[in-house]
Protein backbone atom coordinates (compact mmCIF):
# COMPACT_ATOMS: atom_id res chain seq x y z
CA UNK A 1 0.00 0.00 0.00
CA UNK A 2 3.39 2.26 0.79
CA UNK A 3 4.30 1.74 -2.68
CA UNK A 4 0.86 2.32 -4.26
CA UNK A 5 0.38 5.55 -2.33
CA UNK A 6 4.12 6.31 -3.51
CA UNK A 7 3.16 6.24 -7.34
CA UNK A 8 -0.02 8.34 -7.29
CA UNK A 9 1.79 11.00 -5.37
CA UNK A 10 4.66 11.17 -7.51
CA UNK A 11 2.44 11.03 -10.49
CA UNK A 12 0.43 13.75 -9.85
CA UNK A 13 3.50 15.85 -8.70
CA UNK A 14 5.02 15.17 -12.08
CA UNK A 15 1.52 16.83 -13.96
CA UNK A 16 2.05 19.65 -11.70
CA UNK A 17 5.16 20.16 -12.06
CA UNK A 18 4.49 20.07 -16.36
CA UNK A 19 1.34 22.46 -16.25
CA UNK A 20 3.72 24.90 -13.92
CA UNK A 21 6.01 24.85 -16.45
CA UNK A 22 3.74 25.47 -19.33
CA UNK A 23 1.80 28.49 -17.37
CA UNK A 24 5.59 30.20 -17.16
CA UNK A 25 6.73 29.76 -20.82
CA UNK A 26 3.04 31.53 -21.90
CA UNK A 27 3.87 33.45 -19.42
CA UNK A 28 7.05 34.41 -21.14
CA UNK A 29 6.37 34.58 -24.26
CA UNK A 30 3.53 37.28 -23.65
CA UNK A 31 5.92 39.31 -21.54
CA UNK A 32 8.88 38.83 -24.30
CA UNK A 33 6.39 39.38 -27.38
CA UNK A 34 7.24 42.71 -28.37
CA UNK A 35 10.81 42.22 -27.61
CA UNK A 36 11.03 39.05 -30.12
CA UNK A 37 9.17 41.54 -32.70
CA UNK A 38 12.14 43.86 -31.78
CA UNK A 39 14.84 41.64 -32.86
CA UNK A 40 13.11 40.10 -36.04
CA UNK A 41 12.02 43.15 -37.68
CA UNK A 42 13.93 46.60 -37.98
CA UNK A 43 11.81 49.40 -38.88
CA UNK A 44 12.76 51.94 -41.63
CA UNK A 45 11.93 54.95 -39.94
CA UNK A 46 13.96 58.18 -42.05
CA UNK A 47 12.39 57.14 -45.02
CA UNK A 48 10.43 59.14 -48.00
CA UNK A 49 7.81 57.21 -50.16
CA UNK A 50 7.37 57.56 -53.61
CA UNK A 51 3.17 58.26 -53.89
CA UNK A 52 0.79 57.49 -56.39
CA UNK A 53 -0.67 61.41 -58.03
CA UNK A 54 -3.13 61.25 -61.00
CA UNK A 55 -4.53 64.29 -63.43
CA UNK A 56 -6.83 64.12 -66.01
CA UNK A 57 -4.50 62.63 -68.39
CA UNK A 58 -1.92 60.73 -66.47
CA UNK A 59 -1.02 58.80 -63.70
CA UNK A 60 2.09 59.16 -62.08
CA UNK A 61 4.38 57.61 -58.80
CA UNK A 62 4.36 54.83 -57.33
CA UNK A 63 2.16 52.18 -55.65
CA UNK A 64 1.93 48.67 -53.38
CA UNK A 65 -0.05 46.13 -53.25
CA UNK A 66 -3.08 46.37 -50.69
CA UNK A 67 -1.49 44.20 -47.81
CA UNK A 68 2.28 45.30 -48.72
CA UNK A 69 5.02 43.59 -50.58
CA UNK A 70 7.41 41.68 -49.60
CA UNK A 71 10.85 40.21 -51.12
CA UNK A 72 14.25 39.40 -50.68
CA UNK A 73 17.29 42.40 -50.22
CA UNK A 74 19.69 42.54 -53.39
CA UNK A 75 22.05 45.25 -52.76
CA UNK A 76 22.94 47.36 -56.31
CA UNK A 77 26.58 49.09 -56.21
CA UNK A 78 27.24 48.97 -59.96
CA UNK A 79 24.68 48.27 -62.85
CA UNK A 80 25.88 44.65 -63.46
CA UNK A 81 24.54 43.67 -60.61
CA UNK A 82 21.40 44.18 -61.67
CA UNK A 83 21.81 41.15 -63.61
CA UNK A 84 21.16 39.42 -60.03
CA UNK A 85 17.57 40.57 -59.82
CA UNK A 86 16.20 40.50 -63.39
CA UNK A 87 17.28 37.01 -64.56
CA UNK A 88 19.87 35.00 -62.24
CA UNK A 89 18.28 35.65 -59.17
CA UNK A 90 16.48 31.84 -58.12
CA UNK A 91 14.39 33.42 -55.19
CA UNK A 92 12.21 36.57 -56.36
CA UNK A 93 10.78 38.70 -56.18
CA UNK A 94 13.85 41.07 -55.34
CA UNK A 95 13.99 44.59 -53.01
CA UNK A 96 16.46 46.25 -55.04
CA UNK A 97 18.80 48.70 -52.57
CA UNK A 98 20.04 51.12 -54.90
CA UNK A 99 23.38 53.32 -54.74
CA UNK A 100 22.02 57.00 -55.73
CA UNK A 101 24.42 57.68 -58.10
CA UNK A 102 22.60 54.53 -60.15
CA UNK A 103 19.19 55.96 -59.71
CA UNK A 104 18.33 57.20 -63.35
CA UNK A 105 15.58 57.06 -65.79
CA UNK A 106 17.52 54.05 -68.17
CA UNK A 107 18.22 51.83 -65.10
CA UNK A 108 14.86 52.10 -63.70
CA UNK A 109 13.23 51.36 -66.93
CA UNK A 110 15.06 47.97 -66.62
CA UNK A 111 13.36 47.64 -63.41
CA UNK A 112 9.90 48.70 -64.70
CA UNK A 113 10.23 46.34 -67.57
CA UNK A 114 10.50 42.56 -64.90
CA UNK A 115 7.82 44.31 -62.23
CA UNK A 116 7.40 40.12 -61.84
CA UNK A 117 10.37 40.16 -60.16
CA UNK A 118 10.35 43.65 -58.48
CA UNK A 119 8.81 43.80 -55.18
CA UNK A 120 9.98 46.98 -54.39
CA UNK A 121 12.91 49.62 -54.62
CA UNK A 122 14.94 51.24 -52.04
CA UNK A 123 17.28 54.16 -52.88
CA UNK A 124 20.60 54.94 -50.44
CA UNK A 125 21.61 58.69 -51.03
CA UNK A 126 24.64 59.54 -53.15
CA UNK A 127 27.44 61.28 -51.00
CA UNK A 128 28.14 63.57 -51.93
CA UNK A 129 25.49 64.62 -54.62
CA UNK A 130 26.19 63.65 -58.39
CA UNK A 131 28.89 65.62 -59.72
CA UNK A 132 26.91 65.71 -63.16
CA UNK A 133 24.03 66.96 -61.31
CA UNK A 134 20.32 64.95 -61.57
CA UNK A 135 17.17 66.25 -62.00
CA UNK A 136 13.88 63.92 -61.73
CA UNK A 137 11.54 66.46 -63.25
CA UNK A 138 11.08 67.47 -66.90
CA UNK A 139 12.88 69.81 -69.17
CA UNK A 140 10.42 71.86 -69.79
CA UNK A 141 8.95 72.11 -66.38
CA UNK A 142 4.81 72.98 -65.98
CA UNK A 143 4.29 72.74 -70.08
CA UNK A 144 1.21 73.65 -71.32
CA UNK A 145 0.02 75.50 -67.96
CA UNK A 146 1.91 78.81 -68.72
CA UNK A 147 1.27 81.70 -70.77
CA UNK A 148 2.70 80.33 -74.22
CA UNK A 149 0.44 78.59 -76.30
CA UNK A 150 0.02 77.73 -80.30
CA UNK A 151 -2.24 80.94 -79.86
CA UNK A 152 0.43 83.45 -78.09
CA UNK A 153 3.79 82.94 -78.70
CA UNK A 154 4.13 79.88 -80.57
CA UNK A 155 7.84 80.16 -81.42
CA UNK A 156 8.11 79.92 -77.32
CA UNK A 157 5.59 77.33 -76.53
CA UNK A 158 6.63 73.93 -75.28
CA UNK A 159 10.02 75.34 -74.63
CA UNK A 160 11.12 75.25 -78.06
CA UNK A 161 13.40 78.45 -77.88
CA UNK A 162 15.03 77.44 -74.25
CA UNK A 163 14.86 74.30 -72.63
CA UNK A 164 15.01 75.59 -69.01
CA UNK A 165 15.99 72.37 -67.54
CA UNK A 166 17.93 70.45 -69.56
CA UNK A 167 19.33 67.60 -67.02
CA UNK A 168 15.48 66.57 -66.56
CA UNK A 169 15.06 62.92 -67.17
CA UNK A 170 11.30 63.44 -66.19
CA UNK A 171 11.84 60.20 -63.87
CA UNK A 172 9.37 62.13 -61.34
CA UNK A 173 6.69 61.79 -64.27
CA UNK A 174 6.96 58.07 -64.49
CA UNK A 175 4.16 55.15 -63.14
CA UNK A 176 5.89 52.38 -61.19
CA UNK A 177 3.98 49.51 -60.28
CA UNK A 178 5.51 48.88 -56.78
CA UNK A 179 6.73 51.09 -53.86
CA UNK A 180 10.08 53.48 -53.99
CA UNK A 181 11.27 54.55 -50.75
CA UNK A 182 14.23 56.74 -50.02
CA UNK A 183 16.31 55.97 -47.02
CA UNK A 184 17.25 59.42 -45.55
CA UNK A 185 20.69 60.00 -44.42
CA UNK A 186 21.35 62.60 -41.66
CA UNK A 187 18.00 63.94 -42.93
CA UNK A 188 19.61 66.47 -45.82
CA UNK A 189 17.24 65.07 -48.19
CA UNK A 190 14.34 67.65 -48.47
CA UNK A 191 14.03 69.08 -51.75
CA UNK A 192 13.71 72.53 -52.40
CA UNK A 193 10.85 73.52 -54.50
CA UNK A 194 9.88 75.97 -56.55
CA UNK A 195 6.03 76.62 -57.71
CA UNK A 196 4.66 72.95 -59.15
CA UNK A 197 1.89 70.90 -59.95
CA UNK A 198 1.30 72.88 -63.22
CA UNK A 199 0.95 76.17 -61.52
CA UNK A 200 -1.79 74.89 -59.47
CA UNK A 201 -1.11 77.90 -56.46
CA UNK A 202 -1.01 81.00 -59.03
CA UNK A 203 -3.85 79.44 -61.04
CA UNK A 204 -5.75 79.40 -58.21
CA UNK A 205 -5.06 83.13 -56.87
CA UNK A 206 -5.94 84.52 -60.47
CA UNK A 207 -8.83 82.72 -60.23
CA UNK A 208 -10.13 83.96 -57.24
CA UNK A 209 -9.24 87.63 -57.74
CA UNK A 210 -11.04 87.00 -61.24
CA UNK A 211 -14.40 85.86 -59.37
CA UNK A 212 -13.80 88.59 -55.96
CA UNK A 213 -12.63 86.02 -53.75
CA UNK A 214 -9.18 87.87 -52.81
CA UNK A 215 -8.56 90.95 -51.24
CA UNK A 216 -6.73 92.11 -54.53
CA UNK A 217 -9.03 92.57 -57.65
CA UNK A 218 -6.79 91.30 -60.62
CA UNK A 219 -7.28 95.11 -62.64
CA UNK A 220 -5.72 96.52 -59.53
CA UNK A 221 -2.67 94.98 -60.27
CA UNK A 222 -0.49 97.91 -61.66
CA UNK A 223 3.38 95.82 -62.12
CA UNK A 224 4.42 92.22 -61.21
CA UNK A 225 8.27 91.40 -59.75
CA UNK A 226 8.96 87.71 -59.17
CA UNK A 227 11.95 86.45 -57.51
CA UNK A 228 12.91 83.16 -59.18
CA UNK A 229 15.94 80.74 -58.71
CA UNK A 230 18.33 83.56 -57.35
CA UNK A 231 21.07 81.61 -55.21
CA UNK A 232 23.03 80.40 -57.49
CA UNK A 233 24.47 83.19 -59.08
CA UNK A 234 27.93 82.49 -60.92
CA UNK A 235 29.05 86.48 -60.48
CA UNK A 236 27.37 89.52 -59.21
CA UNK A 237 24.99 89.27 -61.99
CA UNK A 238 21.09 89.15 -61.74
CA UNK A 239 18.66 88.86 -64.74
CA UNK A 240 15.81 90.46 -65.35
CA UNK A 241 13.34 88.05 -67.64
CA UNK A 242 10.37 89.54 -69.12
CA UNK A 243 8.19 88.31 -71.50
CA UNK A 244 8.11 89.59 -75.57
CA UNK A 245 4.82 88.55 -76.55
CA UNK A 246 2.44 91.36 -73.72
CA UNK A 247 5.44 94.03 -74.76
CA UNK A 248 3.98 94.11 -78.44
CA UNK A 249 1.39 96.59 -76.94
CA UNK A 250 3.30 99.47 -76.56
CA UNK A 251 1.87 100.67 -73.23
CA UNK A 252 2.70 97.58 -71.45
CA UNK A 253 6.46 98.05 -73.31
CA UNK A 254 6.45 101.48 -71.57
CA UNK A 255 5.61 100.27 -68.47
CA UNK A 256 8.11 97.37 -68.34
CA UNK A 257 10.77 99.56 -69.20
CA UNK A 258 9.77 101.88 -66.55
CA UNK A 259 9.93 99.14 -64.11
CA UNK A 260 13.12 97.72 -65.53
CA UNK A 261 14.78 101.05 -64.83
CA UNK A 262 13.73 101.40 -61.71
CA UNK A 263 15.32 98.00 -60.67
CA UNK A 264 18.36 99.02 -62.46
CA UNK A 265 18.19 102.56 -60.16
CA UNK A 266 17.74 100.08 -56.49
CA UNK A 267 20.52 98.09 -57.65
CA UNK A 268 22.85 101.27 -58.45
CA UNK A 269 23.52 101.33 -54.67
CA UNK A 270 24.04 97.67 -53.89
CA UNK A 271 27.73 96.47 -54.87
CA UNK A 272 27.15 92.81 -54.48
CA UNK A 273 24.47 92.68 -57.05
CA UNK A 274 24.34 93.89 -60.85
CA UNK A 275 20.76 93.90 -62.94
CA UNK A 276 21.24 92.51 -66.46
CA UNK A 277 19.05 92.70 -69.44
CA UNK A 278 18.79 89.73 -71.80
CA UNK A 279 20.35 90.64 -75.20
CA UNK A 280 17.65 89.22 -77.43
CA UNK A 281 14.00 88.26 -76.91
CA UNK A 282 13.45 85.17 -75.19
CA UNK A 283 10.37 83.23 -73.23
CA UNK A 284 9.78 83.94 -69.77
CA UNK A 285 11.07 81.20 -67.73
CA UNK A 286 8.83 78.52 -65.38
CA UNK A 287 7.37 81.39 -62.95
CA UNK A 288 3.80 82.53 -61.62
CA UNK A 289 4.01 85.58 -63.86
CA UNK A 290 2.91 82.91 -66.88
CA UNK A 291 -0.67 82.52 -65.01
CA UNK A 292 -1.25 86.27 -64.53
CA UNK A 293 -0.29 86.62 -68.13
CA UNK A 294 -2.55 84.16 -69.33
CA UNK A 295 -5.15 86.18 -67.40
CA UNK A 296 -4.62 90.15 -68.63
CA UNK A 297 -1.84 91.76 -70.06
CA UNK A 298 0.35 93.38 -67.27
CA UNK A 299 3.87 94.64 -66.75
CA UNK A 300 6.30 92.06 -65.19
CA UNK A 301 9.69 90.52 -64.43
CA UNK A 302 11.22 87.53 -63.22
CA UNK A 303 14.64 87.72 -61.30
CA UNK A 304 17.03 84.94 -61.45
CA UNK A 305 20.32 83.89 -61.10
CA UNK A 306 20.30 82.11 -64.98
CA UNK A 307 20.56 84.27 -68.38
CA UNK A 308 18.81 81.04 -70.09
CA UNK A 309 19.10 77.41 -68.64
CA UNK A 310 19.04 76.89 -64.76
CA UNK A 311 22.19 77.01 -63.13
CA UNK A 312 20.45 74.43 -60.70
CA UNK A 313 21.71 71.25 -61.63
CA UNK A 314 19.40 69.66 -58.98
CA UNK A 315 15.92 70.64 -59.72
CA UNK A 316 13.69 69.58 -57.87
CA UNK A 317 15.57 66.52 -56.65
CA UNK A 318 16.51 65.03 -53.32
CA UNK A 319 20.21 67.04 -53.38
CA UNK A 320 18.71 70.41 -53.87
CA UNK A 321 19.30 71.00 -50.39
CA UNK A 322 21.51 73.01 -48.28
CA UNK A 323 24.78 72.16 -49.70
CA UNK A 324 23.42 72.86 -53.41
CA UNK A 325 23.62 76.63 -52.35
CA UNK A 326 26.89 76.44 -50.50
CA UNK A 327 24.98 76.81 -46.98
CA UNK A 328 27.69 75.59 -44.80
CA UNK A 329 29.10 76.32 -41.08
CA UNK A 330 32.25 76.28 -39.15
CA UNK A 331 32.99 72.95 -37.11
CA UNK A 332 32.17 72.74 -33.24
CA UNK A 333 29.58 75.59 -33.56
CA UNK A 334 26.81 74.63 -31.36
CA UNK A 335 23.24 74.87 -32.90
CA UNK A 336 22.70 78.75 -31.53
CA UNK A 337 26.02 79.11 -33.06
CA UNK A 338 25.01 78.11 -36.63
CA UNK A 339 21.41 79.75 -36.39
CA UNK A 340 23.47 83.53 -36.13
CA UNK A 341 26.60 82.46 -38.12
CA UNK A 342 26.00 84.86 -41.59
CA UNK A 343 26.81 82.57 -44.41
CA UNK A 344 28.39 83.94 -47.87
CA UNK A 345 25.11 82.79 -49.24
CA UNK A 346 22.74 84.84 -46.71
CA UNK A 347 25.06 88.39 -47.66
CA UNK A 348 24.38 87.40 -51.36
CA UNK A 349 20.52 86.88 -50.65
CA UNK A 350 20.50 89.87 -48.64
CA UNK A 351 21.90 91.95 -51.32
CA UNK A 352 19.16 90.63 -53.32
CA UNK A 353 16.34 91.33 -51.08
CA UNK A 354 17.99 95.04 -50.69
CA UNK A 355 17.59 95.73 -54.74
CA UNK A 356 13.79 94.28 -54.69
CA UNK A 357 12.57 96.44 -51.27
CA UNK A 358 13.87 99.71 -52.41
CA UNK A 359 12.60 98.86 -56.17
CA UNK A 360 9.09 98.39 -54.34
CA UNK A 361 9.19 101.08 -52.18
CA UNK A 362 10.01 103.74 -55.34
CA UNK A 363 7.25 101.27 -57.46
CA UNK A 364 4.85 102.05 -54.40
CA UNK A 365 5.64 105.50 -54.62
CA UNK A 366 8.07 106.26 -52.08
CA UNK A 367 10.88 109.16 -53.13
CA UNK A 368 13.21 109.65 -49.87
CA UNK A 369 14.81 107.87 -47.63
CA UNK A 370 14.90 104.59 -50.52
CA UNK A 371 18.98 104.15 -49.92
CA UNK A 372 18.12 103.63 -46.36
CA UNK A 373 16.05 100.37 -46.78
CA UNK A 374 18.60 97.58 -46.32
CA UNK A 375 17.94 93.96 -45.83
CA UNK A 376 19.25 91.97 -42.53
CA UNK A 377 21.76 89.32 -43.68
CA UNK A 378 21.36 87.95 -40.12
CA UNK A 379 17.66 87.40 -40.70
CA UNK A 380 17.76 85.67 -44.21
CA UNK A 381 20.97 83.58 -42.18
CA UNK A 382 18.14 82.29 -39.86
CA UNK A 383 15.19 81.73 -42.49
CA UNK A 384 17.96 79.56 -44.25
CA UNK A 385 19.06 77.86 -41.47
CA UNK A 386 15.66 77.11 -40.16
CA UNK A 387 14.00 76.11 -43.13
CA UNK A 388 16.91 74.13 -44.80
CA UNK A 389 19.54 72.76 -41.99
CA UNK A 390 17.46 72.38 -38.83
CA UNK A 391 13.77 73.06 -38.21
CA UNK A 392 13.86 73.21 -34.46
CA UNK A 393 15.58 75.95 -32.95
CA UNK A 394 15.23 78.55 -30.71
CA UNK A 395 13.96 81.69 -34.01
CA UNK A 396 11.22 79.40 -35.24
CA UNK A 397 10.28 77.96 -31.80
CA UNK A 398 8.92 81.67 -30.61
CA UNK A 399 7.14 82.67 -33.81
CA UNK A 400 4.86 79.63 -33.81
CA UNK A 401 2.10 78.53 -31.73
CA UNK A 402 2.44 76.24 -28.79
CA UNK A 403 0.48 73.50 -30.66
CA UNK A 404 2.15 73.73 -33.64
CA UNK A 405 6.02 73.28 -32.12
CA UNK A 406 5.91 69.77 -32.95
CA UNK A 407 6.34 69.95 -36.25
CA UNK A 408 9.40 71.64 -35.44
CA UNK A 409 12.00 68.36 -36.05
CA UNK A 410 16.11 68.20 -35.64
CA UNK A 411 16.17 68.23 -39.66
CA UNK A 412 15.05 70.40 -42.52
CA UNK A 413 11.71 70.99 -43.13
CA UNK A 414 9.97 68.38 -45.50
CA UNK A 415 9.09 70.38 -48.39
CA UNK A 416 6.70 67.54 -50.13
CA UNK A 417 4.03 69.86 -51.40
CA UNK A 418 0.94 68.27 -50.90
CA UNK A 419 -2.11 68.67 -53.70
CA UNK A 420 -4.86 70.56 -51.21
CA UNK A 421 -3.64 70.36 -47.44
CA UNK A 422 -1.84 72.76 -46.09
CA UNK A 423 1.93 70.87 -44.77
CA UNK A 424 4.17 71.58 -41.75
CA UNK A 425 6.32 74.06 -43.66
CA UNK A 426 3.13 75.84 -45.03
CA UNK A 427 2.48 77.13 -41.65
CA UNK A 428 5.90 77.39 -40.69
CA UNK A 429 5.90 80.32 -43.60
CA UNK A 430 2.92 81.87 -42.42
CA UNK A 431 4.32 82.68 -39.00
CA UNK A 432 7.47 83.87 -40.19
CA UNK A 433 5.66 86.42 -42.43
CA UNK A 434 3.57 87.51 -39.55
CA UNK A 435 6.98 87.75 -37.10
CA UNK A 436 8.63 89.46 -39.95
CA UNK A 437 5.50 92.07 -41.32
CA UNK A 438 3.71 92.03 -38.13
CA UNK A 439 3.31 93.71 -35.06
CA UNK A 440 2.85 92.48 -31.20
CA UNK A 441 -0.23 93.83 -30.00
CA UNK A 442 -1.32 94.14 -26.20
CA UNK A 443 -3.89 91.31 -25.65
CA UNK A 444 -4.55 88.47 -23.34
CA UNK A 445 -4.52 84.55 -24.74
CA UNK A 446 -8.49 84.85 -24.59
CA UNK A 447 -8.45 88.20 -26.72
CA UNK A 448 -5.53 86.85 -29.24
CA UNK A 449 -7.92 83.57 -30.04
CA UNK A 450 -11.19 86.10 -30.35
CA UNK A 451 -10.30 89.51 -31.35
CA UNK A 452 -14.29 89.78 -32.15
CA UNK A 453 -14.47 91.09 -28.23
CA UNK A 454 -11.67 93.99 -28.98
CA UNK A 455 -14.01 96.85 -30.43
CA UNK A 456 -10.58 98.27 -31.63
CA UNK A 457 -9.43 95.15 -33.32
CA UNK A 458 -10.46 94.13 -36.57
CA UNK A 459 -10.44 90.09 -37.50
CA UNK A 460 -11.78 90.48 -40.96
CA UNK A 461 -8.52 93.01 -42.09
CA UNK A 462 -5.89 91.27 -39.77
CA UNK A 463 -4.79 87.86 -38.62
CA UNK A 464 -4.25 87.18 -34.83
CA UNK A 465 -2.01 84.78 -33.43
CA UNK A 466 -0.32 83.43 -29.83
CA UNK A 467 2.76 82.75 -30.17
CA UNK A 468 5.35 81.30 -27.82
CA UNK A 469 7.79 84.63 -28.29
CA UNK A 470 11.46 84.02 -27.01
CA UNK A 471 12.45 82.24 -23.42
CA UNK A 472 13.24 84.84 -20.42
CA UNK A 473 16.44 86.27 -19.17
CA UNK A 474 17.06 82.93 -17.40
CA UNK A 475 16.34 81.35 -20.09
CA UNK A 476 13.68 78.95 -18.55
CA UNK A 477 9.95 79.97 -19.17
CA UNK A 478 8.87 81.66 -22.44
CA UNK A 479 7.11 84.90 -23.05
CA UNK A 480 4.16 84.86 -25.09
CA UNK A 481 2.53 87.28 -26.71
CA UNK A 482 -0.05 88.09 -29.49
CA UNK A 483 1.11 88.80 -32.95
CA UNK A 484 -1.05 90.53 -35.23
CA UNK A 485 -0.41 90.49 -39.21
CA UNK A 486 -1.90 90.48 -42.94
CA UNK A 487 -0.24 86.89 -43.20
CA UNK A 488 -2.88 84.70 -44.39
CA UNK A 489 -3.15 81.08 -46.17
CA UNK A 490 -4.85 81.11 -49.36
CA UNK A 491 -6.32 78.01 -51.15
CA UNK A 492 -4.09 76.16 -53.35
CA UNK A 493 -7.41 73.70 -54.66
CA UNK A 494 -7.27 73.50 -58.39
CA UNK A 495 -10.52 75.57 -59.28
CA UNK A 496 -11.19 73.02 -62.13
CA UNK A 497 -12.35 70.47 -58.62
CA UNK A 498 -14.38 73.22 -58.03
CA UNK A 499 -15.74 73.48 -60.90
CA UNK A 500 -16.04 69.97 -61.80
CA UNK A 501 -14.00 70.41 -65.11
CA UNK A 502 -12.11 66.82 -64.30
CA UNK A 503 -10.86 66.81 -68.16
CA UNK A 504 -9.68 70.82 -67.88
CA UNK A 505 -6.53 71.95 -69.60
CA UNK A 506 -6.46 75.30 -68.62
CA UNK A 507 -6.79 74.23 -64.88
CA UNK A 508 -4.39 71.65 -62.65
CA UNK A 509 -5.81 68.35 -62.16
CA UNK A 510 -3.45 67.19 -59.45
CA UNK A 511 -4.73 64.45 -57.42
CA UNK A 512 -3.05 62.21 -54.59
CA UNK A 513 -4.18 58.66 -53.45
CA UNK A 514 -5.08 57.91 -50.45
CA UNK A 515 -3.50 56.19 -48.02
CA UNK A 516 -3.17 55.04 -44.22
CA UNK A 517 -0.09 54.45 -43.48
CA UNK A 518 3.28 53.94 -45.08
CA UNK A 519 6.23 52.24 -43.78
CA UNK A 520 8.95 50.15 -44.47
CA UNK A 521 10.58 47.32 -42.51
CA UNK A 522 13.56 44.48 -42.83
CA UNK A 523 13.93 40.98 -41.49
CA UNK A 524 16.22 38.17 -41.65
CA UNK A 525 15.51 34.83 -42.98
CA UNK A 526 17.02 31.64 -43.92
CA UNK A 527 17.60 30.81 -47.18
CA UNK A 528 14.78 27.67 -48.32
CA UNK A 529 17.36 24.95 -48.11
CA UNK A 530 18.19 25.95 -44.67
CA UNK A 531 14.71 26.41 -43.65
CA UNK A 532 13.59 22.67 -44.64
CA UNK A 533 16.77 20.99 -42.89
CA UNK A 534 15.72 23.45 -39.41
CA UNK A 535 11.97 21.96 -40.28
CA UNK A 536 13.01 18.40 -40.27
CA UNK A 537 15.39 18.88 -37.40
CA UNK A 538 12.61 20.54 -35.01
CA UNK A 539 10.04 17.56 -36.44
CA UNK A 540 12.56 14.91 -35.24
CA UNK A 541 12.95 16.64 -31.81
CA UNK A 542 9.36 16.34 -31.37
CA UNK A 543 8.74 12.67 -32.47
CA UNK A 544 11.73 12.47 -30.20
CA UNK A 545 10.32 14.04 -27.27
CA UNK A 546 7.14 12.76 -27.86
CA UNK A 547 8.43 9.55 -27.48
CA UNK A 548 10.74 9.87 -24.05
CA UNK A 549 7.72 11.60 -22.76
CA UNK A 550 5.57 8.46 -23.37
CA UNK A 551 8.37 6.21 -21.60
CA UNK A 552 9.19 8.26 -18.78
CA UNK A 553 5.01 8.38 -18.29
CA UNK A 554 4.80 4.46 -18.37
CA UNK A 555 7.66 4.09 -15.84
CA UNK A 556 6.59 6.96 -13.56
CA UNK A 557 6.31 4.34 -10.85
CA UNK A 558 9.63 3.23 -11.21
CA UNK A 559 11.42 6.78 -11.70
CA UNK A 560 9.59 8.64 -8.82
CA UNK A 561 9.50 6.71 -5.58
CA UNK A 562 7.00 8.91 -3.44
CA UNK A 563 8.83 10.19 0.04
CA UNK A 564 7.75 7.82 3.17
CA UNK A 565 6.11 9.13 5.88
CA UNK A 566 8.18 10.20 8.61
CA UNK A 567 7.82 7.47 12.04
CA UNK A 568 6.58 5.22 9.58
CA UNK A 569 9.22 2.08 9.41
CA UNK A 570 9.16 -0.75 7.23
CA UNK A 571 10.00 -4.77 7.73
Amino acid sequence: MATDGGCYVANLGSRSLLRLVSFCVLLAGLCEGNSVEKKIYIPLNKTAPCVRLLNATHQIGCQSSVSGDTGVIHVVQKEEDLQWVLTDGPNPPYVVLLEGTLFTRNLMEKLKGRTSRIAGLAVSLAKPSPASGFSPSVQCPNDGFGVYSNSYGPEFAHCREIAWNPLGDGLAYEDFSFPIFLLEDENETNVIKQETFDYIGSSRMVYDMENGKFPVQLENIDSFVELGQVALRNSLELWMHTDPMSQKNETVQNQVEELLTTLEKSGAGVPTVVLRRLSRPQPLPPSSLQRFLRAQNISGVVLADHSAVFHNHYYQSIYDAAENINVTYPEGQSPEEDLNFVTDTAKALAGVATVLGRALYQLAGGTNFSHTIQADPQTVTRLLYGFLVRANNSWFQSILRPDLRSYLGDGPLQHYIAVSSPTNTTYVVQYALANLTGKVIDLTREQCQDPSKVPTENKDLYEYAWVQGPLNSKETDRLPRCVRSTARLARALSPAFELKQWGSTEYSTWTESRWKDIRARIFLIASKELEFITLMVGFGVLVFSLVVTYCINAKADVLFIAPREPGSVSY
